[in-house]
């Protein structure tokens, strides 16, 4: 098995989703990760896709740097991490074609910690080259800080000036060694209180709930294509306690795979396209590639 596959994803604030398979594999302890990820979206919400508005257009580029560090956790794999995004954002009313935002700042620190629950053994980089991958299952937790460049007079920002944690459990099966896999990924992120919204309003919004379903397949010893349905419900948004975004219902098309680069490097590309959206949920085209070094 390639000793380049990666464990710990980063919860980027657009799009939030893993959107690929194979985003939780295994990986040796004792491993430092380090990536760059550059993230291109076009949408109808702010940087973060849960805050939408119908009559909105946003074309955001993001690159985030991340870090994230495996180990042994009481005899399983896991993680330690952070990523810090920095977005550059046009949006429009898409009615008149005011400019709302053309600013470029940063966004909010996320900080990540990942458990395997079964099927992930903590291996040294010796033992690991050695281990043949079978079914494995894990949770996931990244929590934005509402650390981003925000003004409480304007209605779009890059930073959300909230806090958000969202919950992932990875269930991957594999009958051919890890030839190929199913991933499942249901997931729900919740929202603190935005207290300073649009004039000092308060902006809340209930549970989001989501489900990822991939497949993925070795094309090579060291490549890997992936293609999936990512699925979200939920995340209603009040003003001042009136509803400003009913609950969305949204299914979108996740392509996407990964190779080996240079020595303990990788790429993953993924890109997403919205088949369904319903009842105010965002309106997304992204595409990612994130590079990847492990030492």
């Amino acid at each position: 098995m390639p000793v380049w596959v990666l464990l710990l994803a980063v919860c980027l604030q657009a799009p939030v989703s893993a959107q690929v398979g194979r985003y939780y594999i295994n990986t040796p302890v004792d491993t430092h990760m380090v990536s760059s990820i550059f993230t291109g979206v076009r949408s109808n919400t702010q940087a973060d896709t849960a805050i939408g508005a119908s009559e909105l257009v946003s074309r955001n580029q993001t690159l985030t740097l991340s870090y994230a560090y495996i180990t042994s956790l009481s005899g399983r794999t896991g993680g330690f991490g952070f990523a810090i995004p920095g977005v550059s954002m046009l949006s429009y009313d898409d009615s008149s074609g005011a400019v709302l935002l053309d600013e470029s700042g940063t966004g909010d620190v996320a900080l990540t910690f990942d458990y395997n629950l079964f099927g992930a053994p903590a291996l040294s980089r010796e033992a690991f080259v050695r281990h043949t991958p079978g079914d494995y299952s894990g949770l996931h937790f990244s929590l934005n800080v509402p650390t981003g460049d925000y003004d409480p007079d304007r209605e779009v920002n890059i930073g959300t000036n909230r806090w958000a944690l969202k919950t992932t459990l990875n269930y991957s099966v594999t009958g051919n060694g890890g030839v190929s896999w199913w991933d499942f990924y249901p997931s729900v992120r919740l929202f603190g209180d935005n207290d300073d919204f649009a004039g000092s309003t308060t902006l809340s919004q209930k549970p989001l709930w989501g489900l990822e379903v991939h497949y993925s397949r070795n094309v090579t010893p060291s490549a890997w294509i992936s293609g999936g349905l990512v699925g979200s419900l939920g995340g209603q948004i009040r003003v001042n306690n009136e509803i400003r975004e009913e609950s969305k219902r949204s299914l979108r098309l996740a392509l996407g795979g990964g190779f080996a680069t240079w020595p303990r490097g990788a790429a993953i590309l993924t890109y997403g396209h919205d088949l369904i959206d319903q009842g105010g949920a965002a309106r997304v085209d992204s595409f990612m590639l994130q590079l990847l070094h492990k030492f």
